[in-house]
């Protein structure tokens, strides 16, 4: 009886660490495709049903990111708002924006996702055209 307490909880654990893993990857797999997305907005002049063609971007806050048009303003309600799973946050905030027409980055450089609970981070970097050149 021993034994099987034993090997249930190493395979807990073991099981648990994967978990956390898979939610890291498929966090980074979402926020670069809204990142794209965000991007692709802004070179075609997507205007959401409004009159005028915009910018577009990502705001980053410790536990979420939100999806806007124009300039970041937190009681737009156009926004769309993307809440980290409990564990993960970003290293710090700020904004990617992709000017409307060219799609280039006149934002933040490098976003940071940590999970809390195992230590371990991913880094996605964007240069300023907007390519996302790695994420590791």
């Amino acid at each position: 009886m021993g034994i099987f307490a034993i090997i249930t909880g190493l395979v807990t654990i073991n099981l648990l660490g994967a978990q956390h893993t898979a939610s890291i990857d498929s966090t980074v797999t979402t926020l670069i495709a809204d990142i794209k997305q965000q991007q692709i907005k802004a070179m075609a002049g997507d205007t959401e049903g409004r009159g005028v063609t915009d910018q577009y971007g990502v705001h980053f806050d410790t536990n979420k990111y939100v999806l806007f048009h124009g300039s970041y303003n937190a009681m737009d309600n156009a926004n769309f708002v993307v809440n980290l799973e409990g564990s993960l946050n970003f290293t710090g905030s700020g904004d990617i924006i992709f000017l409307k027409g060219s799609g280039e980055n006149s934002g933040l450089n490098a976003i940071i996702i940590r999970d809390n609970l195992t230590s371990r981070q991913k880094t996605i970097n964007i240069n300023n055209y907007g390519v996302i050149t790695s994420a590791n």
